[in-house]
């Protein structure tokens, strides 16, 4: 091989090693600002957890390796059992508890699926009889 097309070779070789990486890679979810009614609910990453026909809202915030903010989407593969619909702007999202059943959220950074997590819709818990409605019935 000639000097020259050694040395060609040699510089392309430092040139590609020299390239960066294609860009930042996703590196965490991030879930603050849970609001739930006083019924009860969850929204975290080991289960999410709604009242049937109640909302749980959460900021759903996910990070690439340089801690940058990264577009995010959420949905529910059943949305018959719970609704998810981003609320003020892709960050925020409303879990809505449409029927009691269970099924699986996706949590998606870039359009690339990052997470999966079981949601349950629990059903209403019985209404309990006031001071007032019991003392009218004797």
């Amino acid at each position: 091989m000639s000097p020259k097309k050694l040395f060609v070779a040699a510089f392309s070789l430092f040139a590609l090693a020299a390239l960066p990486a294609c860009g930042p890679d996703y590196d965490r979810m991030e879930i603050t600002a849970v609001t739930a009614p006083p019924m009860g609910g969850t929204v975290n990453f080991q289960r999410i957890e709604v009242i049937e026909g109640t909302i749980v809202t959460a900021r759903i915030e996910p990070k690439n390796d340089d801690n940058e903010a990264m577009h995010c989407h959420v949905r529910a593969l059943d949305s018959s059992v719970i609704e998810v619909a981003a609320v003020v702007n892709d960050r925020v999202y409303a879990f809505i508890g449409q029927h009691e059943g269970t099924t699986r959220i996706e949590f998606t950074a870039e359009d690339e699926v990052v997470a999966v997590v079981e949601a349950v819709v629990k059903p209403q818990p019985p209404l309990t009889p006031t001071t007032s409605s019991t003392s009218a019935n004797q």
